[in-house]
């Protein structure tokens, strides 16, 4: 993925919160002539500055037989937003698309029964505690139900952030974007407060 200085992640830290605030990511594979795509929800969790992705798809899914020790891309896509040219100062500005996404590869490994469960229970602990507590995992269907999936771990060996937030405008065209997209959607409002947060109180980069 190409990024320019200017778009890198501020740091490891900005580029997890991403990840975890944007669980729901896209995994991909060469394979041959081919690339396998499945979106799934996913567990980031770092240690020591090394982070590792957890998974889970249907056993019937092409892409589960080409997990084991195989390299894999994820893509984390956080808020994203049309950029007007209006919004510039220059007249001779053109349109745009401001984003922020973290790109991760690394080696997938297929996780055995008892680690399975594990990442089951922790997606149901976040996504939904209520359920969880009724612990209905311990039911047949359940357990039926686990055999027709095929849960895996990523060890990154890269994780790449790109902010891509206007730092290749003046300060003053960061602040009139950020204004025009607090009063926009609510995708816009997002936005504003990411830009708020990572790249108002910069310079101009180059």
């Amino acid at each position: 993925m190409y990024i320019p200085d200017y778009f890198k992640s501020p740091d490891l830290k900005a580029s997890l919160q991403l990840m975890r605030d944007n669980p729901f990511a896209y995994f991909m594979s060469a394979v041959d002539d081919r690339v396998l795509f499945s979106p799934l929800p996913t567990i980031v969790e770092e240690s020591h500055g090394r982070i590792s992705i957890y998974a889970h798809m249907a056993a019937v899914n092409d892409h589960s037989r080409h997990l084991d020790n195989r390299h894999i891309s994820v893509v984390f896509m956080g808020t994203h937003h049309y950029i007007s040219p209006r919004w510039y100062i220059d007249p001779r500005s053109v349109p745009t698309w401001n984003y922020a996404l973290v790109f991760a590869r690394g080696i997938s490994s297929v996780l055995d029964f008892p680690d399975t469960m594990n990442l089951l229970k922790k997606l149901s602990e976040r996504f939904d505690p209520e359920w969880t507590a009724l612990e209905k995992e311990k039911e047949s269907y359940y357990l039926k139900m686990v055999s027709q999936i095929v849960a895996f771990r990523i060890e990154c060996e890269s994780v790449e952030g790109k902010f891509k937030l206007s730092q290749n405008h003046p300060l003053e065209d960061r602040k009139r974007v950020v204004e025009a997209l607090s009063t926009a959607d609510e995708e816009g409002k997002v936005m504003a407060e990411l830009m708020k947060g990572t790249v108002l109180n910069e310079s101009r980069k180059t």
